[in-house]
């Protein structure tokens, strides 16, 4: 038997593997009851074991066959670096050519990956990984714990290119204790630093790795095409260690366009389809062959200002909170995402996150205080722009539906529509005011860590406070749950009152899928259930 055939207890080696063949074949019920009875089996036993078989077949990965995934946006930008990773076509190639020491599960929290085991010491100071044996790279080197040392080490320190060095900035030193098992040594607690090793960027790379033109990984599938802004192709590597990589080719590239890329999936140009519009999910179901594969989470869409940017209208504190207060999140949520999310608070956390603060008021439109605060700047009529992609559904409206509130008080905005192409490197982070889609991350301390620290490289209104730094790190090592619970309140609410941002929705991942493809996965932290699809996934038809 192949080893992701199903194997039935009732049975020996033999008899699975004959039964396995039958079934395979399309042998009928009562071929299979037959040649148990014949074995001596009672027909009730032959009957359950001839459904069970059928059953657990259908659901068994298949070998072989092509898949394309699209997802919504790619660039010059694409990279194979893991530590440079920005955007969600950059976490599905990340997932399909790499391994991590944990990896996530549906319910946010974590399991070993490349470590077998994950041991902490009583006040989550020192954390130990145990390696697993008998894992290959791509190219048949094996791993070890210098590959785990060299990878860690490229998020640590000053000079750090990583985009997500400040979730491992508590950690001093990464020590290897043998050949399969290393330590992180770390200046504060971290209760959820197995969980932060498991998110997109801290992919492990063979030691000594410089060239990113393509990748050797450990992953499912081995590269066999990668062209930035074009496509990734990737073929099963043989040698894997886990369970994974069913396919003969999965390829991976983007479709900025959302019309185009609905198009390309009702035609069957591709089998699923990243961010379906949520005005076209009643097309897609009632089409043959073609669903919806939707994940409730706290991703978000919002407008940030460069609070950094001095000569610019960004900085000024009327500015943005007239802003936030122009946001008709109701419309939003019911007439752009068709109730696919929930409305938004200017905060990142939401009630899918444990340490979600209920207690902070809604900020609701009201254009008469928007007015007031315009009014105490010396702006007038003057067109502000506002940069704008449709880098996730809703992220254009919202602006749209700004400049209309606007324009009733006698505000002017003036939204400039750019394509997705790009977009990351060239206008966020750049333009004073710009629109951006975050997605969901496992817990609250890691969202706020990656998207709000003041060091982090991706704090996008370059806001900065440091008593929201010091309650960032100190709330780590909180146990008490009323102060626990009180300390984040005070976080969201600190983002809330001044950060700057205006967010105004949080949305569900909601993408489309051809009935053909199994192993559908459903972490809600990213397209395609959170980019750990590659592994997984396989043509039912195959």
């Amino acid at each position: 038997m192949k080893r992701n055939d199903p194997k039935f207890g009732q049975l020996g080696y033999s008899d699975s593997e004959i039964l396995n063949h039958m079934v395979k074949r399309g042998a009928s019920r009562r071929q299979v009851m037959g040649w148990m009875m014949a074995a001596g089996a009672t027909a009730t036993a032959a009957g359950t074991v001839f459904g069970t078989a059928s059953e657990a077949w259908a659901n068994t990965p298949k070998r072989g066959g092509k898949l394309i995934f699209a997802g919504d946006q790619h660039g010059p930008n694409d990279t194979l670096d893991p530590a440079l990773f920005t955007s969600a076509v950059d976490y599905f190639r990340g997932r399909m050519f790499y391994g991590s020491l944990t990896r996530l599960t549906d319910s946010l929290g974590y399991e070993p990956e490349l470590a077998e085991e994950v041991l902490s010491n009583d006040n989550a100071t020192v954390w130990t990984f145990k390696l697993r044996k008998g894992v290959e790279w791509h190219d048949g080197k094996s791993f070890t714990a210098d590959d785990v040392i060299y990878s860690m080490n490229r998020h640590m320190g000053a000079d750090s290119v990583s985009n997500a060095s400040s979730l491992v900035s508590m950690i001093d030193a990464w020590e290897k204790v043998n050949d399969h098992e290393v330590r992180a040594v770390l200046s504060s607690p971290n209760a959820d630093l197995p969980i932060a090793l498991g998110t997109f960027h801290f992919k492990i790379l063979q030691d000594g790795t410089t060239d990113f033109s393509t990748a050797v990984g450990t992953g499912p599938y081995r590269v066999k095409e990668f062209k930035p802004g074009v496509r990734a192709v990737g073929v099963p590597f043989e040698n894997y260690w886990g369970e994974g990589g069913y396919l003969d080719e999965l390829e991976h590239y983007g479709i900025g366009d959302s019309v185009s890329r609905l198009n390309a999936f009702l035609a069957g140009d591709v089998d699923a389809m990243a961010n379906l519009p949520p005005k076209a999910i009643d097309q897609v179901t009632g089409t043959a062959g073609r669903d919806v594969w939707s994940l409730k989470a706290g991703a978000y869409i919002n407008i940030a200002p460069r609070l950094d940017m001095g000569g610019n209208n960004s900085s000024n504190a009327h500015v943005w909170k007239a802003m936030q207060l122009l946001q008709d999140r109701e419309r939003l949520v019911r007439g752009v995402l068709k109730g696919q999310g929930s409305l938004g608070n200017d905060q990142p956390i939401n009630a899918a996150y444990f340490d979600y603060c209920a207690d902070l008021p809604q900020r609701e439109l009201d254009p008469e205080k928007a007015k007031w605060h315009w009014d105490q700047t010396d702006i007038g009529s003057t067109a502000v722009p506002v940069v704008a992609a449709e880098v996730a559904p809703g992220a254009v409206e919202q602006c749209l539906f700004m400049q209309r509130e606007a324009q009733k008080v006698g505000i002017n905005f003036d939204v400039k529509k750019v394509t997705t192409d790009g977009y990351w490197g060239a206008v966020w982070l750049v333009e004073p005011i710009a629109v951006a889609s975050w997605n969901m991350r496992p817990t609250a301390n890691i969202m706020m860590t990656l998207a709000f620290a003041p060091s982090a490289a991706w704090n996008e209104t370059r806001w900065e406070n440091e008593q929201f730094e010091q309650l960032l790190v100190e709330v780590r090592g909180v146990t008490d749950p009323d102060q626990r619970r009180q300390m984040y309140c005070d976080l969201q609410t600190m983002i809330h009152e001044e950060n700057g941002q205006a967010l105004p929705a949080h949305r569900n991942y909601v993408d489309a899928v051809a009935d053909h493809v199994g192993g559908l996965t459903h972490v809600p932290l990213n397209n395609f259930g959170g980019a750990e699809a590659p592994v997984s996934i396989y043509r039912k038809d195959a």
